[in-house]
């Protein structure tokens, strides 16, 4: 087995020499519980060596095996923005995201296999030579009817597929782009799968991507995820993104990384819920909910004008701050929609402060740290020389006891900032009312919550409906970020308790950010809280979204002394853009 493994390693290293690859480690593996025969994640590539077909020369198998796989990386599609601009060209003929990339690795395959390889080497790949009786996977077997059309040694096994084959191997051909001749394979395999739905069935097309991973060049760089969030972000579309997240990421991830979210979630409700009965609540902490009643109704008394009694609700009702509880349980496909909205979401956030900082026209000085002294030169700049550290060594003699100091830069080119930075409390509305607008909500309150991270600031997080979920000023980061992709979909209670509780415990003001459509159902309630916060010193912003539906609500919301409340008209292009430009004005000091 060492002799087996060290020829792996030195055919692997001949293929990455030849193709000019990135460095990368190889890890060889036994385990059949892994179904990737080949994949590639944060520089590492792991591979099975079970794959040699019988009868074939496992060394030239191998080597061509690698070389194919390589090329992807080397070649086509290189990196995940190119395969993507190729998947997306795909889904305009097919309207399919599944069916579009797998016409994008069927593609770069053929790309690979019939055009660059053999140019580049001389001579037909061996493994097209090589009849594989064991087709695991949908992409293997159409591969294999395209190979046999080049090298017909066997009868094929399907006649459908084998026709679309050679079309496929027709158009690699043609001397077109790459986004024409994907398209083409596109419609080939969307005729396909309306002619006989068995054969492209969405299963076996969902199993195909996810267990025959299409390698481009972020796979052998390290922080291979990171690097994909970059095209991550550019994506505005729900299905879009969900589908590159299962396309593109989640093969990438280990099995664990599900189980750890679900495990994360049920022990923080369990450990809030614990919690909850051994809390005391501190004399001027929190108010009760009497004590909000009696604040908002002493208020109203002082408006002559104002009517004791009025209906704010309509047809909705009217809820006591009370039946606002954390919640106990989450619904299985909240949970199933976290880990895919939390990379979707903070990678969009990620892209627009990036933009943001990078388009800024200020300037900031950025320090430096004198570190030793040298001699200094003529030909150095004057500014350079340092007169008082030369007269100390004697004689002022230039270029014999003149000195200079060598500077290093602080770490990351950041400048020095002194100050308190604020702590930021991120109150995100997930109520029925807010369903039309979630995703740009919540990419605003990460947009929050990512510039006082960045600038060093301590973070909550509450996201609400009839109930809530909130997070310590001291949980992790993965918990935080989870939290804000939940959505519940019921009545709007604003937990004023909740939120007292939490700019409470912390030293020092906050920055309380609060993202809502205004129809809370508490409001009478809610309001003397807010003004509670505001006289406490924290600064207080509301981003309000489709207000007119709660016009008289939101009046009473703005009553709230010194606090700002922006109205978004138009969510997907103001409300990202206000966020951001609130939270610059409070972090922006310590940020670059």
């Amino acid at each position: 087995m060492k002799e087996q493994e060290v020829d792996i390693l030195n055919l692997f290293n001949q293929a990455w020499v030849e193709l000019n690859c990135p460095p990368v480690r190889l890890s060889i593996s036994e385990d059949d519980e892994d179904e990737k025969n080949f994949s590639a994640v944060n520089g590492t590539v792991f591979f099975k060596p079970d794959i040699i077909p019988q009868g074939a020369d496992p060394k030239q198998y191998l080597l061509w095996f690698f070389r194919h796989e390589l090329s992807h990386v080397h070649h086509c599609p290189y990196d995940i923005k190119t395969a993507y601009s190729l998947e997306q060209a795909a889904y305009e003929i097919v309207n399919d995201w599944d069916l579009a990339y797998l016409a994008t690795h069927i593609f770069s395959n053929v790309q690979i296999d019939i055009n660059y390889l053999p140019k580049r080497f001389g001579e037909v790949p061996y493994y097209v030579r090589v009849i594989s009786k064991k087709h695991r996977f949908l992409i293997e077997q159409i591969m294999q009817e395209i190979y046999l059309w080049v090298y017909p040694t066997v009868k094929s096994e399907n006649k459908e597929i084998a026709d679309s084959a050679k079309e496929i191997l027709v158009i690699s051909s043609l001397e077109r782009t790459w986004h024409m001749k994907v398209q083409m394979i596109a419609y080939i395999l969307s005729r396909l799968a309306s002619r006989n739905a068995r054969l492209l069935s969405g299963k076996k097309v969902k199993e195909s991507i996810r267990k025959t991973p299409l390698l481009v060049r972020e796979d052998f760089l390290h922080s291979s995820i990171d690097r994909f969030t970059e095209t991550y972000g550019s994506i505005s579309d729900e299905a879009a993104a969900k589908a590159f997240f299962k396309q593109w990421m989640q093969p990438r991830l280990s099995e664990r990384e599900i189980e750890k979210i679900k495990d994360l979630v049920e022990k923080k409700l369990k450990t809030r819920i614990a919690d909850k009965g051994k809390e005391k609540k501190k004399k001027g902490d929190i108010f009760t909910d009497q004590q909000y009643i009696e604040k908002f109704q002493q208020q109203r008394s002082q408006i002559p004008d104002r009517p004791l009694s009025i209906d704010l609700f309509g047809a909705e009702p009217r809820l006591p701050t009370s039946v606002s509880k954390p919640y106990q349980k989450i619904k299985s496909e909240i949970l199933e929609n976290m880990l895919w909205k939390r990379y979707w979401y903070k990678s969009r956030a990620q892209q627009t402060i990036i933009q943001y900082l990078t388009a800024s026209r200020s300037r900031r000085p950025v320090w430096a740290l004198m570190r030793y002294p040298v001699e200094w030169y003529i030909e150095d700049e004057i500014e350079d020389l340092d007169i008082e550290t030369s007269m100390d060594e004697g004689p002022f003699i230039p270029e014999v006891t003149t000195l200079k100091w060598v500077e290093e830069p602080t770490p990351h080119g950041q400048s020095l900032a002194s100050g308190y930075i604020p702590s930021a409390l991120i109150v995100l509305d997930v109520s029925r009312s807010m369903a039309d607008v979630r995703n740009e909500a919540a990419v605003a309150a990460y947009i929050a919550y990512l510039s006082a991270r960045r600038a060093g600031g301590q973070t909550a997080i509450i996201v609400f409906s009839t109930g809530f979920v909130s997070t310590e000023w001291d949980a992790s980061e993965e918990l935080k970020e989870l939290s804000l992709t939940m959505e519940f979909g019921e009545f709007t209670v604003f937990p004023t308790p909740e939120v007292s509780r939490l700019v409470s415990a912390n030293i020092g003001p906050c920055f309380v950010v609060i993202i809502t459509d205004g129809g809370w159902q508490n409001v009478e309630e809610a309001v003397p809280a807010l003004e509670h916060i505001v006289d406490a010193g924290h600064k207080l912003v509301i981003f309000l979204i489709k207000g007119k539906e709660y016009q008289d609500r939101i009046e009473l919301i703005k009553r709230t002394p010194d606090l700002r409340l922006y109205k978004i008209s138009d969510p997907e292009v103001d409300l990202q853009g206000l966020t951001l430009s609130e939270s610059m004005k409070t972090y922006k000091t310590f940020l670059w």
